[in-house]
């Protein structure tokens, strides 16, 4: 129904006002509570041998390690990564997603105009048949202008339901952003780990090499002499030519793991051996880390709090397609000029006005409305299992990386012990060989054993600090920018509405 222009427009703005009372109260489907989880009290009692509990988020762990390359890596990367910022365009979709569904709450105005002219004859259908005589032709022109108004009224919240749900994603995506930033800085931090291990066990192997080729100098001297079997020369040559094959594929390694960094860090491979050097100590984690409880990792990591988002955006989506199945509600109007002659188009005379009501109600779909209620209703059973099996990877991410850890550091306290059981050995051999009672053959195969443990404490050394990369990023790792300020990506959730975390918090 429309009214006319002659018609009072007080009976329009009652029911204006009363459409737009009913408007914030009324939304069907249901309102999104955040999922009750099982989580444990603590760790396992064998797990926190020599670790601490903190109730705060792990923090800058990557200063921990007290290593400036390592944080000025970070803070490249923070700045420069291409996945971060890929991100960071995908959250500025999903705002746009947002923005459009928030459109929709206000008046859709568009603006027209046509010019149409038509021309026929006076007489069209002559007695005669003769349709070759067009002398009483005329044209008519008729030309239009004006805006046309559409706005649906959200009586059942279906928009709002929308907006709600867009909302949702754009917090989820934030909180990719999140994951993927813990996520990249915990690979920066294992490649240039990495790099500094396969360095030091280069520079080692060097040094077995250089010892090797003088053990093989002098069993050649002895067997020159008859002193000594070819086996024995043998045997020696194949120890030198073994530490040689091993070297090549280590310094391979070392420059995977600089043009690894390189990639992480947003620039061309080689750009970074001038930060990086060739020497340099693998980086020490803390001697103690502290280790958040159960709830504190739910809360922390961003891969949990992405998949509660989701969740929550499925279920505001069930309310805004419950929504079609009642009836569309809309205020349409228009106003503009119209006339025959275009002089006379912007005249008070041929000027006009419409309002009206309408409606739209889906009456006989063949159940597609209901179906799609229930293709919803699935997909929101799958987000909440995907919110429980990400939440139980969490635990069991913890709980892998308390063992690693703490593996790792048994077996490099027992190395460390036979190297330098080693080392003492090698001394007194030395010694010996000094006093005359020991031979330089016997000196340098010690010698030899000496390097192989360093070599085997090296390469569990590197164990130690990636299991404590590792120990860290399962506990969500640290999602804030490094400097404040930074021209790195910094995305920030929209504050439409107050959508609350999965603890009941306010999202940040």
């Amino acid at each position: 129904m429309r009214f006319s222009r002659h018609t009072s427009v007080s009976g329009t703005c009652l029911l204006f006002g009363a459409i737009l009372a009913v408007l914030p109260g009324c939304m069907v489907g249901p309102d999104y509570q955040p999922p009750d989880v099982s989580t444990p009290d603590a760790w396992h009692a064998s797990l926190m041998d020599e670790m601490k509990v903190s109730d705060d988020g792990v923090g800058a762990w990557w200063e921990d390690f007290d290593d400036p390359v390592l944080i000025e890596l970070i803070r490249r990367t923070d700045r420069n990564n291409l996945d971060l910022r890929m991100m960071v365009a995908r959250i500025d979709a999903a705002r746009a997603a947002y923005g459009i569904a928030g459109s929709a709450l206000f008046p859709q105005i568009d603006g027209n105009g046509q010019v149409i002219w038509t021309r026929g004859n006076d007489d069209f259908a002559p007695d005669n048949g003769d349709f070759s005589d067009f002398s009483q032709t005329s044209t008519n022109e008729n030309l239009s202008t004006g805006l046309e108004m559409s706005w649906e009224l959200d009586l059942w919240g279906r928009v709002r339901r929308t907006m709600n749900a867009r909302e949702y994603d754009v917090l989820a995506s934030v909180e990719n952003w999140r994951d993927m930033l813990v996520t990249i800085r915990a690979e920066v931090a294992s490649a240039y780990i990495d790099y500094r291990s396969d360095r030091a066990r280069a520079e080692l192997l060097e040094l077995a090499i250089a010892a090797s080729k003088i053990a093989v100098e002098i069993v050649e001297e002895e067997y020159a002499a008859g002193t000594i079997a070819l086996s024995d020369v043998l045997s020696t040559r194949f120890e030198l030519r073994t530490f040689e094959s091993q070297l090549p594929p280590i310094e391979a390694a070392a420059t995977a793991a600089l043009n690894q960094l390189s990639i992480l860090l947003g620039e061309a491979p080689g750009e970074l051996e001038a930060l990086v050097g060739d020497a340099g100590a693998i980086p020490v984690p803390p001697a103690e880390i502290a280790v958040a409880m159960p709830a504190n990792v739910i809360r922390q990591r961003p891969d949990i709090r992405a998949a509660e988002r989701s969740l929550a955006a499925a279920v505001e989506t069930i309310g805004a397609t419950e929504a079609l199945l009642l009836p569309q509600f809309t205020l349409n109007g228009g106003i503009g000029f119209q006339s025959s002659s275009a002089g006379d188009l912007f005249t008070l005379s041929t000027r006009y006005w419409t309002i009206g009501p309408a409606f739209n109600w889906s009456l006989l779909n063949w159940g597609a409305i209901r179906n799609q209620i229930r293709q919803q209703n699935a997909l929101t059973e799958e987000a909440l299992l995907q919110y429980q099996s990400t939440v139980l990877g969490a635990f069991q991410d913890v709980e892998n990386s308390l063992v690693g850890f703490a593996s790792s550091e048994l077996a490099r306290r027992d190395s460390a012990a036979a190297r330098d059981d080693n080392l003492q050995a090698l001394v007194l051999a030395m010694q010996a060989y000094d006093a005359g009672t020991v031979d330089l053959t016997s000196v340098v195969q010690i010698e030899l054993q000496y390097l192989n443990a360093e070599n085997a404490l090296i390469s569990l050394e590197g164990q130690v600090a990636q299991s404590a990369v590792t120990l860290y990023k399962s506990m969500g790792g640290d999602w804030t920018p490094v400097v404040p300020g930074d021209d790195g990506p910094q995305p920030v959730a929209p504050a439409a509405n107050s959508v609350a975390t999965a603890d009941g918090g306010e999202d940040q």
